[in-house]
């Protein structure tokens, strides 16, 4: 299998390091990149050189992988069009709910599969990305959520490699599950500037998260999907079982000065609010004091 990659950062460079001894595994780059990457990434202190491919030299991908940051999407689709056939396949890692509508949009619903990964613990900076975690979890599926060829084609690639995944019964239940965390918890913490032990030991913290999953219930009640209060406290277990001085992505990018998710979290939740007229009054001011929070470090 021809598995193409764009992003070679924390989540890209450690897919590539668990797929390219098993398949065809190049990483999709412009110019700057080329020249950057031409020595080599190094995963977990190896040094390894990938095959590298600008859009001027581009074939055709059997799975193309989009693990770029949110705010990069649309830059990525551009570059990675010359290397999508009929038959590409197209996953998207990236957190959020609005990737796929975008891919689907770009290339056809029909190459689109649904998809994210979890459980990823990773550093990275400049070339270098260490893995604390042994390489994530992609969960994925088909969005009617059937056993299709592609996705026991990719189960029989992952299981060779070595890549952790879970295709689970209701893959647009988990994408949403996993959203109504990573808006809950990131974005607070952000704000709070609270590390995962701090998080697992205030009471308060956990009564805004549970506050602002009602908002994220409602919209999501509103697009089809069923978040129980079961999904709720599992978010919430889920995370406060983590009890060391790690920190969400957001909170270091913004203590790195860094633009954040906080539109693709919580400024989803009150866009998709205003579509279907359901107040999202905690949201809205969690999005606005995170940017002003921002402008005042």
């Amino acid at each position: 299998m021809k598995v193409r990659i764009v992003g070679a950062g924390a989540v890209g460079a450690v897919v590539a390091w668990k797929l390219y001894k098993h398949t065809d595994t190049a990483f999709i780059v412009d110019e700057e990149r080329l020249k950057r990457y031409s020595e080599g990434l190094v995963v977990n202190g190896e040094r390894i050189s990938f095959s590298l491919i600008d859009p001027g030299h581009a074939d055709k991908a059997d799975l193309l992988i989009f693990a770029v940051k949110n705010m990069q999407l649309e830059e990525a689709i551009d570059e990675s069009r010359p290397f999508v056939s009929d038959s590409t396949v197209i996953m998207s890692l990236l957190n959020g709910i609005e990737a796929e509508e975008k891919l689907s949009k770009a290339f056809g619903e029909d190459k689109v599969l649904y998809a994210f990964i979890t459980d990823l613990s990773s550093n990275h900076e400049g070339i270098e990305t260490t893995c604390f975690s042994g390489g994530g979890t992609i969960v994925y599926g088909e969005k009617d959520n059937s056993r299709s060829e592609r996705v026991e084609g990719i189960a029989a690639l992952f299981s060779l490699a070595g890549q952790k995944y879970r295709i689970p019964e209701d893959i647009l239940h988990e994408k949403w599950w996993k959203f109504m965390l990573n808006t809950c918890f990131n974005t607070l913490s952000a704000i709070l500037e609270a590390d995962y032990a701090a998080i697992s030991e205030n009471s308060d913290f956990i009564r805004a998260v549970r506050l602002i999953a009602r908002e994220v219930q409602h919209v999501a009640a509103a697009e089809g999907i069923v978040l129980s209060q079961d999904d709720v406290e599992e978010i919430i277990r889920h995370v406060t079982a983590i009890k060391d001085h790690g920190k969400t992505s957001m909170l270091q990018d913004v203590q790195a000065g860094r633009e954040t998710k906080n539109r693709y979290f919580a400024g989803a939740v009150s866009r998709l609010g205003k579509i279907h007229s359901i107040p999202t009054p905690l949201c809205d001011f969690m999005s606005i004091l995170l940017e002003a929070k921002r402008r005042c470090l």
